[in-house]
């Protein structure tokens, strides 16, 4: 009884050391399996973020390329624009001067009219004729102010005549000038969208999310749109 209760405490004894090396091993295992799986998703988040950084990169260098050519079109649109509005406003200008002009040549004319007619009247009131003798200054008077009537009347249809043209000048540079402020506040429009994109973009880098670079794209193919319809509406 002794031997086999001796023996039964030696072969108790003689397989724990086995056991703790099992435990051991199946640590070791589950440890590497674990930097295994750390590893590998390691490796697919690197591929995730290359990828959306390559995919960033290119959607990125597009938008600027954009953003550059809708800057150098805008800036011709608005100096076509300044250019239309500064000659409208120059033939408004030439157009007000020529009408004050006019409005001082007739209120001249008047004068000269009235003292005409007063000259005419007196010699009516007297019962002579502007050849006779004793009306001689009287008709050299007369003479005078129908010259300048005469005057007054070619000078004035000429000025009236290029205060219409002006005046259509005018409209037809203003007219000019619409389209193309129209386009370059598209334009502008576009830029600004199309920049906000482009930070988008850059948090997508930093944050590494996917989400945020459909934003960026969707935000950035808007701010295109946006600058398609200025340059459309131009044409």
């Amino acid at each position: 009884m002794t031997n086999e209760s001796e023996g039964g405490q030696g072969t108790g004894g003689a397989a724990a050391p086995e056991s703790g090396s099992q435990a051991e091993a199946r640590l070791l295992r589950e440890e590497v399996a674990h930097q295994r799986e750390e590893s590998q998703a390691r490796d697919v988040r690197e591929k995730q973020s290359e990828r959306l950084k390559n995919r960033v990169s290119v959607t990125a260098v597009i938008l600027t390329t954009a953003l550059s050519f809708i800057g150098n079109v805008k800036s011709e649109r608005s100096d076509a624009a300044g250019g239309a509005g500064k000659a409208s406003e120059a033939a408004r200008r030439q157009a007000a001067e020529l009408w004050s002009y006019y409005q001082t040549k007739i209120a001249e004319r008047a004068s000269v009219e009235i003292a005409r007619d007063r000259i005419r009247l007196d010699l009516s009131r007297r019962g002579l004729k502007r050849d006779d003798p004793e009306a001689q200054l009287d008709g050299l008077k007369l003479t005078s102010y129908e010259e300048r009537l005469r005057d007054f009347d070619g000078e004035t249809e000429k000025v009236f005549f290029r205060v219409q043209e002006l005046e259509r000048d005018e409209d037809v540079t203003r007219r000019q000038s619409v389209e193309p402020a129209r386009a370059a506040d598209r334009y502008e429009l576009g830029s600004k969208i199309i920049t906000l994109a482009l930070i988008l973009l850059s948090v997508a880098i930093l944050s590494s999310k996917e989400w945020l670079l459909g934003c960026g794209i969707a935000l950035g193919s808007i701010g295109l749109v946006v600058a398609l319809d200025g340059w459309f509406l131009f044409f």
